[in-house]
């Protein structure tokens, strides 16, 4: 019988192994030798690690705990896998942090989070507990600010776009700045670029991002509702006009591959059943209205009120309440061909009155390790 360790094996099949090791055990398995450690970190394991990683996604919970007022708040991680049953914990992940910024947290992308605060921007991984704080950013004070997270396919690297504005004493004179930060899989320092827009414009939803583009809901200089789009590889901005006008309320989100635009307060589900969103025909570039029914959706949610959150991988219409008031945590899940409505309860979560966002379809990864 021939005796075979794993170090005899071909590297194509080291990688193979390996990519199948839970992320919390992966980190150990760096410390066994250097020739693990270079595996792991290299760009071949980490595409390959993705790639396995995409057949089993998560559903993340980022969770803003504020118990003691002004303190700093506690930024709480928390994530299972999206498709298993609640008693296999293995997947769970989780991880408490003072260090991430939550003004506003933008959707994972290839299983990293941007997190934003008061000039402060941290891009995280939070399988990994690993973080990287971006240069900080000189806003002068009462500026609004806004940040937008998105990937370049191509290049192979990430892009923070962030939006500052300040008025200039008149309504009318307000200075913008447009600012790129590109971050790829080496740690050398990169600094803030600062672009051109040809399209003067003030966010006021945040964004969504999807093949290749970043997009988000606008004001432009005449005060008319737009969607702005973020080529993220040519850093070109383009603008979609709007037959709605769109406040702060208004959230950008995936239905069926089409963008689309939905009002958080006439939208969430509660007792209603139905609700409405303005969805965007990539042909014809018409927004279409659309109502969606869930007949038997206050049996299954008791009563609580929900958010459309997007489509996921499976094609089911993903929902999640923004608070939870120290209950059982879960999300629901409907499928618009066979009218399924399906409850996925979330164990583990911490049983405290506290504001949720909540991702679909996130994935391990090994940046930033």
């Amino acid at each position: 019988m021939v005796n075979t360790s794993f170090e005899t094996l071909p590297r194509h099949m080291q990688m193979e192994i390996l990519s199948r090791v839970p992320l919390k055990f992966l980190m150990k398995f760096m410390c066994v030798s250097k020739k693990w450690a270079s595996i792991i970190r290299g760009e071949e394991f980490r595409e390959d690690y993705l790639f396995q990683s995409m057949k089993r996604p998560r559903v993340l919970f980022v969770i803003d705990h504020r118990e003691y007022l002004p303190i700093k708040p506690e930024a709480f991680f928390h994530s299972v896998y999206q498709e298993d049953q609640p008693l296999l914990l293995s997947g769970k992940l989780r991880m408490r942090t003072f260090e991430t910024p939550l003004v506003q947290v933008f959707q994972p992308i290839r299983g990293l989070i941007c997190q934003q605060g008061y000039g402060k921007i941290v891009i995280c991984n939070p399988g990994l507990k690993k973080f990287r704080s971006l240069p900080q950013i000189k806003v002068h004070k009462g500026a609004p600010m806004r940040t937008f997270f998105g990937y370049d396919e191509d290049k192979d690297v990430f892009k923070v776009l962030c939006i500052t504005w300040l008025r200039n004493g008149k309504r009318s004179e307000v200075s913008k700045e447009y600012l790129v930060y590109t971050m790829g899989s080496d740690e050398e320092s990169s600094s803030w670029r600062l672009i051109t827009c040809e399209h003067d414009h003030a966010p006021v939803t945040e964004g969504l991002f999807k093949g290749g583009v970043l997009y988000y809901g606008a004001k432009s200089n005449n005060g008319k509702s737009v969607v702005m789009s973020f080529n993220v590889n040519s850093e070109d901005f383009s603008v979609i006009e709007l037959e709605v006008e769109i406040s702060p309320y208004w959230r950008l989100v995936n239905y069926k591959g089409d963008i689309a635009l939905m009002n958080n307060i006439e939208d969430s589900l509660y007792h209603s059943r139905e609700f409405e969103m303005w969805v965007r025909n990539e042909v014809t570039g018409n927004w279409d209205r659309t109502s969606i029914k869930i007949s038997h959706w206050n049996g299954t949610v008791d009563g609580k009120t929900f958010y459309f959150k997007g489509t996921i991988g499976t094609k089911e219409l993903a929902f999640a309440p923004d608070y939870w008031f120290g209950e059982q945590h879960f999300v629901s899940y409907y499928d618009t061909e066979t009218k399924n409505l399906r409850r996925f309860d979330i164990e583990g979560m911490v049983d405290q009155d506290d504001f949720v966002r909540t991702f679909f379809d996130h994935v391990d990864s090994t940046w930033l390790i």
